[in-house]
Parts: structure tokens; C-alpha cells; sequence
């Protein structure tokens, strides 16, 4: 069921790949002020940097800043745009050829996921210790790459962390899988974030110059802002 979600959110974010830069720089501040009060639109796009900066998506269960921009994505990508979806969340930088490709050749996504569960007491930190090893599944992706946990967020969160790669489609992954528990420890919220480098096997020659500029690495770079400002949100009832 996951992996239809994100085919869906693929297909939806090819549709929006549609707005030109230069509508999305004229309809973005109106569009962001349509909004009720601090509460996020369900598809959103930004304009430049600035509004990035400034910007929090609010989701039920947790609120996390923008990753960091400049304005380099919006003169030779197609900018950052985000919104909400089965539950979930998403922010996205990508660079389209969309009449040969019919997808995504170069781009950034953040993804974000939830989940509440009863908790028994060190289920979580010895969780990475049950995972199957690394592996590779019949697709092509080799998954459970160097598992280990990071503290992240505005509370510590424990977060397990993993990494997959697929070089048959040209994606690689690094998940943060971050809990908060309720004051009995008896139930974890969990918030999944996954970054996610898409560079495709067949990129057109005259976007070599640009997939140096936009690596695996810069994607890391980008996301502290977003894993530093993680707030998961009390409420353990699903």
C-alpha cells in the first residue's frame, strides 16, 4: 500500500510539474495567503528562499521547518513546492523532462509518515538490533544499509537510521525513524522521514553540469534544517 501512496504522489507531483517558474513566482504569495491562519494548504509551492525560510508545515502529529533553499532552485530547478497526502507530507525540488521521461531525472524529496503503537519497554532500542542485515530485494534496492540510531529534533527524539539504494532507477535513500512516547511509556508516536536523491541512469548529457551541483551529499546538507526542527506532537490516540 506504501509503495502505491508514493507511485500517487509521483504521478501527482509530474502534474504539478505543469505551472512554469514564472507563474509559480505570481501565484505563490496569493495562493500561501488563501490559507486560514497558520494552518498549511494542502498543496503548496514557494516562491523564493525568503518564503521557504519562514514557512513551518503543520501536520497533526508533528510540525517541521522547510529544508534549506536558495535561489539557485529556482533559476535552474523548478523550486520547492510541498502538501499533504494520505496522512502524510511531503517537500520536493525536481527538475522535469516530462515529454521523454514522463517523470522525475534529477530532483530532492522529503517525505513524512506517522504511526502510533503500544510500546513495550526498549522495543525501540533494540529494534535495529532484530532488523534483517542489509539485503537486497528482487526490485534492484539494497535496504537496511548502515543501521544505526541519531538524537534529532526540538526534543531529542531517538531516531533509527538506515539507507537504501536502487541503481537501476537511480535512487537513494536515508530514513530517520524518530519516536516520542507518552509519559507512561506505554505508547510511541513515530514520525518517519525519508530523503530521498532521485538522478536517473539515463539523465540527458546537458544536466551533467547541473546533477554536480544537486548530489546525495547537498541533500544531507540541506535537511538538518528539517530534522533539527522536528516537533512531535502529544496525542497518542490514532
Amino acid at each position: 500500500m506504501k509503495k502505491t501512496n508514493f507511485i500517487l504522489l509521483g504521478l501527482m507531483l509530474i502534474i504539478m510539474s505543469g505551472c512554469s517558474k514564472n507563474s509559480i513566482r505570481d501565484n505563490v504569495d496569493g495562493f500561501m495567503q488563501w490559507t486560514s491562519g497558520n494552518k498549511s494548504p494542502q498543496f503548496f509551492m514557494f516562491a523564493d528562499p525568503k518564503t521557504a525560510d519562514s514557512f513551518t508545515l503543520e501536520h497533526k502529529d508533528f510540525n517541521v521547518s522547510a529544508p534549506l533553499t536558495y535561489e539557485k532552485d529556482w533559476q535552474k530547478m523548478l523550486g520547492w513546492r510541498g502538501g499533504f497526502i494520505y496522512g502524510g507530507a511531503f517537500y520536493s525540488l525536481a527538475q522535469y523532462r516530462s515529454k521523454e521521461t514522463r517523470g522525475i531525472v534529477l530532483g530532492y524529496t522529503f517525505e513524512f509518515t506517522t504511526a502510533i503503537y503500544p510500546y513495550t519497554e526498549r522495543e525501540i532500542e533494540n529494534k535495529i538490533k532484530n532488523f534483517p542485515p542489509q539485503r537486497t530485494r528482487p526490485d534492484g534496492e539494497t535496504i537496511n544499509v548502515n543501521l544505526h540510531y541519531e538524537t534529532h529534533g526540538k526534543e531529542n527524539y531517538t531516531c533509527g537510521v538506515a539507507e537504501s539504494y536502487n541503481k537501476k532507477y537511480g535512487k537513494k535513500r536515508i530514513i530517520y525513524d524518530c519516536y516520542k512516547f507518552n509519559p507512561e511509556r506505554t505508547m510511541a508516536k513515530s514520525v518517519v522521514i525519508r530523503l530521498v536523491y532521485a538522478k536517473s541512469p539515463t539523465l540527458p548529457e546537458e544536466l551533467e553540469p547541473l546533477a554536480k551541483e544537486y548530489t546525495y551529499e547537498d541533500l544531507l546538507q540541506r535537511s538538518q534544517r528539517v530534522l533539527d526542527s522536528l516537533y512531535i506532537k502529544d496525542g497518542w490516540d490514532d
